[in-house]
């Protein structure tokens, strides 16, 4: 019984810390990525030896492998929305009157906002553009649930070209 845990565990971590790598190199995060990858491939050399040695006596430890894997994969996904490393850009499509409150208010706490006069179906809008960390993008979306009729974006940046986006606590 010791050895199934062993290596579902083992297993569970591995396919986590890949997981997490993956995005960290889609981020273009290349040193934590590389660490990450060592850790992942040293434990991904002793589970998957100790599973083929003893697979033909124990076909058991095949499945504690293959349940670790799905299950590492959504402790990887919740591991990394968790630490929700990067930076993210929200667009949000506000009819005229709506928009220019809704800046107000941004703008008020700490918000850098962009904002571009576009058309719609409905007439004229404004895009009110956010760029932030992806920490900051729970706060910020309870803020914008305060509105009806608001057509809402978010999509993550992997690279900034220029400037920085500071971190600074947001007044809720």
């Amino acid at each position: 019984m010791m050895i199934y845990l062993l290596i579902f565990f083992a297993k569970l971590m591995e396919v986590a810390i890949a997981t997490v790598r993956m995005v960290l190199t889609a981020k273009g995060n290349r040193i934590a990525a590389s660490v990450l990858a060592a850790a992942e491939v040293t434990i991904w050399i002793i589970v998957t030896s100790t599973v083929l040695l003893g697979l033909r006596d124990d076909p058991l430890r095949a499945v504690a492998f293959g349940l670790a894997f799905v299950v590492g994969i959504f402790l990887g996904i919740v591991i990394e929305d968790k630490l929700a490393l990067g930076l993210a850009q929200i667009e949000v499509i506000a009819g005229l009157d709506v928009a220019k409150e809704l800046v107000a208010k941004l703008r008020a706490r700490s918000y850098g906002v962009t904002t571009f006069s576009c058309e719609g179906f409905e007439g004229k809008k404004e895009s009110i553009v956010l760029k932030m960390h992806r920490k900051d993008i729970p706060v910020t979306m309870k803020l914008l649930r305060e509105y009806d009729n608001l057509f809402v974006t978010v999509t993550d940046i992997r690279k900034l070209s220029r400037g920085i986006i500071e971190r600074r606590p947001l007044m809720k």
